[in-house]
């Protein structure tokens, strides 16, 4: 008898990012089933997503990624006057561990967009975002 067995045991990585001084670690491994429900989320708001779900959305899904005093301490930096994580720096790491998590965007940008970029990927770009000076 000849047992042909396929291994799929991943091993857990490390995933980090820097911001000046602060280094922020994600979750090595996700639940299958966490990663569906908020790519579900995402999906149902379709074009419905306004500034504050995209937000929310973006907020959820640091949450859902980085170990929580991590989440924490960058949710703290992006409040902060003296030491702030920006919004662009905020969609980069955003975008970055979906990535890593193989969570792809849904849609790709337009190479014609002169716009802001999206703050969670997926979003359609009719959604819409505030002035960057208007975030405070």
């Amino acid at each position: 008898m000849v047992i042909h067995m396929k291994d799929f045991t991943r091993q857990p990585k490390v995933i980090e990012m820097k911001i000046d001084d602060d280094i922020f670690r994600a979750k090595p491994r996700l639940p299958a089933q966490t990663m569906i429900d908020f790519t579900l989320k995402v999906e149902s708001m379709g074009d419905d997503m306004d500034a504050t779900m995209g937000f929310q959305t973006m907020m959820d899904a640091l949450e859902m990624v980085l170990i929580p005093e991590h989440f924490h301490r960058f949710k703290d930096r992006m409040k902060s006057e003296t030491n702030p994580i920006d919004l662009p720096q905020v969609n980069e790491v955003v975008e970055y561990v979906m990535e890593e998590y193989g969570m792809r965007p849904t849609q790709s940008p337009s190479a014609s967009s002169t716009g802001q970029p999206n703050p969670v990927d997926g979003i359609s770009s009719t959604a819409s975002t505030p002035d960057a000076g208007s975030i405070s």
